[in-house]
């Protein structure tokens, strides 16, 4: 579901819940005046007796003519009484039946759910939840999402879709238990604090499960990437054994920034060995978004002709942010991965403005432009700017990243009267989908990349080199998350690779004669490139060098610069390269002129 249809049901939901109080209006309307209308029939009427009714009498009476109790009624009968006497039945019997579709509504989903198994479970019912849910919902599977408050307006989005919701605090056990989670397939957890994503998962991770020999999995959506970090690193060695809760710990913003730079690309059409161009990522805004982009940037620019990634942050709070930030990425401080600068000033100032104009203005620069303000009428506003200064250059590229609103992105998808395309990014519900913890971007490269490594360590050691056994030599099922991650940025930077020696990836399906493998050159050209990826990738993970190997200690011997490498060490970058058109082909993908 996009934006704007997103917007359009929550829309329909409010005038769905404006239509239901107004019929409930008119129904209790209809009561007072049938009431009325009873108590004064019954007052102008005369009984048996040819006496009149008291006030008190004749409201008794009225409010009897619900239930059709009609045995004191004057003659003859007055016309007030004659419509009360129809109407209050109507009422009663309209009330009644309103009454049973809302109490079946409610509570016919939860009937279904006791009876069925291996369904998902979403804690917490925010944008995140709701896509995630409809996404469950498309895929063909049951799903029920646990929600705090009862007042969140997107339940009427989820019982108009059929998906049963269980109000509660998924904090408590109680409430996990009454949602039968030890009988479901997964678990997604996904509201506003990670604090309370932990707590959930934890309790999760201390059920007993119904069927001893199943697995749970359990994602937790966690905001804070160091955390994150730590807490892979902590389960690693409990995920995946039997009768347990396999966590596993996702992160939207990160997986956007990721999307969004292979998307891109960074390198455009390619930068070759002797290109004298460089790429500068220019971030207005260092937030969630800005410090995730950051990060992957820094992980994935790095061209063969050895130019270092430029990174620029424009904020008006970076000096805070850029402490903050370096506070857990220390290396960042020098220009080892890349050339990072920080500018106190607002992104809707004049400076930053002068700033702007020269950039664009220097020669042999790529120029990749992210507004990541928090605010989405400031983000806009900015791109829209930024596209009047950068008239002159409409070979750069300028996102801007708008959160929800369907109305402000369509805007930015206006065809520009001058300089370059604005494309907004980040929407919440586009990107927040299975794709961001389910199916990983390029996950069977990565996995391809890892079998490449495991055959490659068993053929050196076939041939008589003496090699101690590495954490990373286990099946993928059971490898560590820091080590899948490796690989999964091995193969992100790919088409970065495959660009400098002027080929593309393309469909295997589509396109003919794939290119099976490089040259001896080729790969003196990518092999540094290699090299200088995963240099980055382990200081970024905190690992530094060392003359001995320590993979516990996050020490290592071959992190020093590509002409320092020994002969014997470089083998591994050229094994690396050797592996990429069969790592591309378990994505149906090629190498191709």
């Amino acid at each position: 579901m996009n934006a704007a249809e997103n917007h359009s049901e929550i829309n329909a939901a409010h005038h769905r819940d404006r239509a239901a109080q107004h019929q409930w209006l008119v129904v209790l309307g209809l009561g007072i005046l049938s009431l009325v209308l009873g108590a004064i029939g019954f007052l102008h009427g005369k009984g048996p007796d040819g006496l009149s009714m008291g006030i008190v009498d004749a409201f008794y009476n009225s409010m009897r003519l619900f239930h059709m109790h009609f045995d004191q009624a004057p003659y003859p009968l007055p016309w007030e009484l004659q419509i009360a006497r129809f109407l209050a039945p109507i009422v009663l019997w309209t009330t009644l039946f309103k009454g049973f579709i809302m109490v079946a509504r409610s509570h016919g989903h939860g009937l279904k759910h006791l009876f069925q198994s291996r369904f998902v479970v979403i804690c917490g019912l925010g944008q995140k939840g709701l896509q995630l849910a409809l996404q469950c919902q498309k895929n063909h599977e049951w799903v029920i999402v646990i929600e705090k408050n009862p007042n969140n307006e997107l339940l009427s989005i989820c019982d108009d879709n059929g998906i049963y919701c269980l109000i509660g605090d998924a904090t408590e056990l109680t409430v996990l238990k009454q949602a039968r989670v030890v009988h479901a397939k997964e678990i997604i957890i996904v509201t506003p604090e990670d604090e309370t994503n932990l707590r959930i998962a934890i309790h999760v991770r201390n059920l007993e499960l119904h069927d001893k020999s199943a697995c749970l999995k359990c994602f937790v959506h966690l905001e804070n990437i160091h955390l994150r970090e730590r807490l892979q690193q902590v389960f690693k060695n409990e995920n995946g054994t039997r009768g347990c809760c396999d966590l596993n710990f996702f992160d939207i913003y990160d997986g956007e920034a990721r999307r969004v730079l292979l998307q891109l690309p960074l390198d455009g059409a390619g930068i070759a060995k002797d290109d004298p161009r460089s790429v500068h990522v220019v971030i207005f805004g260092f937030g969630r978004m800005g410090r995730s982009l950051a990060l992957r940037a820094a992980k994935m620019g790095h061209f063969s002709n050895g130019k270092k990634l430029r990174i620029s942050v424009i904020d008006r709070t970076a000096d805070r942010q850029r402490e903050h930030f370096l506070f857990h990425y220390p290396v960042l401080e020098n220009d080892t991965i890349c050339d990072l600068k920080f500018h106190q000033i607002d992104a809707q100032s004049f400076t930053a403005r002068r700033l702007v104009e020269g950039w664009a203005s220097e020669k042999n620069t790529l120029l990749h432009f992210f507004v990541c303000l928090d605010d989405n009428a400031s983000a806009v506003e900015v791109g829209l700017r930024l596209q009047e200064t950068l008239a002159n250059r409409t070979d750069c590229n300028l996102w801007v990243r708008v959160k929800t609103s369907a109305s402000l992105s369509k805007i930015l998808e206006t065809p520009p009267r001058i300089g370059p395309q604005i494309r907004a990014f980040g929407m919440l519900e586009n990107n927040c989908c299975d794709q961001a913890f389910r199916h990983e971007l390029n996950g069977p490269v990565a996995h391809a990349l890892h079998i490449g490594y495991l055959n490659d360590m068993e053929k050196r050691r076939a041939v008589g080199e003496t090699i101690p056994k590495r954490l990373a030599e286990v099946p993928w099922e059971d490898l560590g998350e820091e080590f899948k991650e490796s690989n999964r940025q091995a193969a992100d930077q790919i088409p970065i690779k495959v660009r400098a020696l002027g080929y593309h990836i393309g469909d295997l399906k589509t396109e003919s004669n794939p290119i099976r493998a490089l040259t001896r050159e080729q790969k003196r050209i990518l092999a540094p490139m290699e090299h200088a990826r995963w240099c980055a990738e382990r200081w970024l993970a905190g690992w530094s060098h060392n003359e001995k190997r320590d993979d516990e200690h996050h020490l290592h011997p071959d992190l020093v610069p590509w002409q320092n490498l020994p002969d014997a060490e470089r083998r591994i970058d050229h094994a690396q390269i050797e592996q990429f058109a069969n790592a591309l082909a378990a994505n149906g993908q090629g190498i191709f002129k």
